[in-house]
């Protein structure tokens, strides 16, 4: 049996490197574009400095707390706690550099100073920067590390059972195939179900998987009690979410609380009607 070792991630992929450097696009790019609106309006009007508001802000930033020069000072005097650019690097497979951030900072500011042109509105500007910061999530859903071996399919450190999958869909996008896993009932909550294959490993890695599959594999029957305690669990939080619904008076804190528990209860409904 051909063994085979992959990974997927923003060290190997251009794509997912792109989009791990969103985040500092989104909020390098509008920290910049503050600092550049605020630099021009002083050069325009430099008697600005001398105002109540201006003295302040200078003042916080000398001493006023641990982003102040009074703070960071000592730090930047000695070269043994500077921080370098080398350290930045990081290791191997590290998909960020000085250059990499720089780069995608000043991209961001141009580019939201190009839509604010158009006269895109703050809210959506808005919107978009969130959803650059939250970009993350994306690449670590499709990172993939994983390894054939012996009939033994691994990944992202968790061991595969070949022999409880049903089901194995694929799509091919240009140099990488996007598979998702189906499984038996009661598998296992958290075996992975979406994995990333470079386009040399998937043919191999597919057709091994496809041939392990069982037709008709043996399904262990639920345990009674861990069913009962799931659902009765899962009963509870949904109550408590809809008591914090009805008594908690801030609209902020009752959509987080609501959603936070009553989300947690349906999981451990799921869970219990479900089996383990």
């Amino acid at each position: 049996m051909p063994s085979s070792e992959w990974s997927f991630d923003a060290s190997t992929s251009r794509t997912l490197r792109f989009v791990s450097h969103l985040p500092p696009a989104g909020i390098g790019g509008s920290l910049l574009l503050a600092f550049g609106v605020t630099a021009a309006f002083v050069l325009s009007n430099p008697s600005i400095l001398l105002s109540g508001p201006a003295l302040l802000v200078a003042l916080l930033f000398l001493i006023g707390g641990p982003l102040s020069l009074l703070y960071l000072w000592p730090m930047l005097a000695d070269p043994g706690q500077r921080p370098s650019a080398a350290e930045f690097e990081g290791g191997d497979g590290f998909p960020f550099s000085f250059r990499s951030v720089s780069t995608a900072a000043v991209s961001g500011a141009v580019g939201l100073s190009g839509l604010i042109a158009l006269g895109v509105p703050f809210d959506l500007l808005y919107l978009l920067v969130v959803g650059c910061v939250f970009s993350p999530l994306l690449v670590a859903i499709v990172t993939t590390h994983g390894r054939l071996e012996d009939n033994t399919l691994i990944i992202n450190r968790t061991e595969i059972p070949i022999d409880r999958l049903t089901n194995v869909r694929s799509i091919r996008i240009r140099d990488f195939a996007v598979v998702w896993l189906s499984y038996t009932r009661r598998s296992g909550v958290f075996l992975p179900r979406l994995a990333v294959i470079p386009q040399g490993d998937a043919s191999t890695v597919l057709s091994t998987i496809e041939s392990e599959i069982d037709a008709d594999p043996e399904i262990d029957p639920p345990d009674p009690a861990v069913r009962a305690i799931g659902i009765a669990m899962g009963a509870l939080f949904l109550v408590v979410a809809a008591f914090a619904y009805g008594t908690i008076e801030n609209s902020a804190v009752r959509l987080y609380l609501t959603a936070a528990i009553g989300g947690l209860g349906a999981f451990l409904c799921l869970v219990g009607w479900r089996g383990v």
